[in-house]
């Protein structure tokens, strides 16, 4: 089978929504990922040159990020 061919199987399958664990591993994991992130734009930011990501970015993007994980997430 091709590899467009499987393309077209994954999209007729049904997605499977989270579950409370899996909910809070992704939205665990993107707070520290961006608690990370943050610290290295700020250091980047008392240096010499100018970061092109501005301070709050990836805390902005988390947010729409968790919202989108809450939407797609098993409700209790």
């Amino acid at each position: 089978m091709s590899v467009s061919g499987n393309l077209i199987i994954k999209k007729k399958e049904k997605m499977k929504k989270f579950n409370g664990f899996e909910k809070s591993l992704i939205v665990d994991a993107l707070n520290y990922y961006v608690a990370n992130l943050e610290a290295e734009v700020e250091a980047a930011a008392k240096g010499p040159k100018n970061p092109i990501i501005a301070p709050g970015f990836y805390t902005m993007m988390k947010k729409e990020l968790i919202e989108k994980v809450e939407l797609l997430s098993k409700k209790k």
